[in-house]
């Protein structure tokens, strides 16, 4: 469990700094480079949790015909 937060920090750590280093750069960009890696996590996550989802059961008159 503690392994996951590490983890997890780290990653939100370095999603940051990159994002500031391109802010440092240009603001906008910085901006875009925070919003590309939020989608990118909002898909990962979307992904993640639609492979969690249990297959839904057949309907009594859909078996094998």
């Amino acid at each position: 469990m503690l392994i996951n937060l590490i983890i997890f920090t780290v990653g939100l750590l370095g999603v940051a700094l990159v994002a500031f280093g391109a802010w440092l750069v240009l603001p906008a960009v910085g901006y875009m480079v925070a919003g590309a890696f939020c989608l990118l996590w909002s898909w990962l996550a979307s992904r993640a949790a639609a492979q969690n989802v249990p297959p839904a059961p057949m309907a009594e008159d859909e078996g094998d015909r």
